[in-house]
């Protein structure tokens, strides 16, 4: 792997919160690299709030997701031209998407680091073999997948690679703690997060609500988070809860705001979603369950005690948007709710 000298770097790390959040190792390999090397990252509103506090990103762009309209394309146009102005002389793709690939050329970035993938390869200078190349070992984390772009410009990366990390506007925070002061919550809290991408990595509403009565027994307030969209999840485990338990829910938070919420946990307990990995970057102890996903590439990439709770049956991973398997998703649905405590019990005693 040949070095490529650049001084003025852009990452694109478009789409998803958790894949944001598994990003900011690279942030910190860059930054221990050259300290004065300025950063820049482009992403898309949903997760923009993830990195608007971080300090080692100096420029953010957010650029608007594709519509089909004259709005949306001008958005991106704007995008695209006010990247050209910036005179980048890399850009990663960090997402390994189309779209990315696509605005780095039309940007004019001179050097375009990404890997093979066959709708995109024509379109990068740099084109990166299978990480597993890279890395020489069979198994590869998703930090570690991103990581490999820097090793092939020839980055130093650090061993022991770093943990993702995140920061919390003081906005944010000093909302929160209105809202839990509002609520009479002064006490340790346990953050439960029920929601999922699909139905293959949701784990039942219902064993949420017993393990928001186990985490009470312990002495935590618990407190179940929802995003836009995920109402129904929330309710379903309000149904479920025994009648004397007071659990609280928040459903409406912006994500700089949920954020400061799980940042200020005592636990979090749920599924393999965005959340999990914030609560990881915050350093928050914590149990992700897991269904349809591959949680040698997904799991926290944390050194907090945490444990995943899954079950190996021959057809996972798979893409999990449809059970090719069984009539439901069996993955998810045989996790008991006893593993998940018994998950809890090992991490609040590690």
């Amino acid at each position: 792997m040949m070095p490529v000298p650049f001084d003025r770097p852009v990452l694109f790390r478009l789409r998803s919160i958790g894949d944001t959040v598994l990003m900011t190792p690279v942030l910190s390999v860059l930054k221990a690299w050259r300290p004065d090397l300025p950063i820049a990252v482009v992403v898309e509103p949903l997760s923009a709030p993830l990195l608007e506090p971080h300090p080692l990103v100096d420029e953010l762009f957010v650029i608007p997701r594709p519509r089909h309209n004259l709005a949306g394309l001008g958005g991106r146009l704007q995008a695209i031209w006010e990247l050209r102005a910036r005179r980048f002389d890399i850009g990663f793709n960090m997402h390994g998407g189309t779209t990315a690939a696509w605005l780095m050329r039309l940007a004019g970035i001179p050097r375009r680091v990404g890997y093979a993938l066959p709708n995109t390869r024509w379109l990068l200078t740099h084109v990166a073999p299978a990480p597993t190349e890279i890395w020489q070992k069979a198994v590869i984390h998703c930090v570690e997948q991103q990581l490999g772009l820097l090793k092939l410009v020839g980055v130093p990366v650090p061993s022991p690679l770093p943990r993702t990390k995140l920061y919390c506007a003081p906005q944010a925070r000093a909302a929160v703690t209105a809202k839990l002061r509002q609520a009479g919550v002064s006490g340790p809290y346990a953050i439960i997060h029920p929601a999922a991408a699909f139905q293959s990595k949701q784990w039942a509403a219902a064993h949420f609500a017993e393990i928001a009565d186990d985490l009470a027994r312990r002495g935590l307030q618990p407190i179940v988070i929802v995003g836009p969209g995920e109402e129904p999840v929330a309710e379903a485990v309000r149904r479920a809860l025994p009648a004397a338990r007071r659990v609280l829910f928040f459903t409406d938070l912006p994500l700089s705001e949920t954020m400061a919420l799980i940042a200020g946990c005592a636990f979090f307990v749920g599924n393999d979603s965005g959340p999990a990995h914030i609560a990881a970057a915050f350093e928050r102890p914590l149990v992700v369950i897991f269904g349809s996903s591959n949680d040698a590439v997904w799991s926290p990439w944390t050194n907090v005690p945490h444990r995943v709770v899954r079950h190996r049956l021959p057809c996972v991973p798979c893409a999990g948007r449809v059970c090719h398997a069984f009539p439901e998703p069996e993955c998810i649905r045989r996790v008991t709710v006893a593993e998940v405590i018994s998950a809890i019990e090992a991490v609040f005693s590690a």
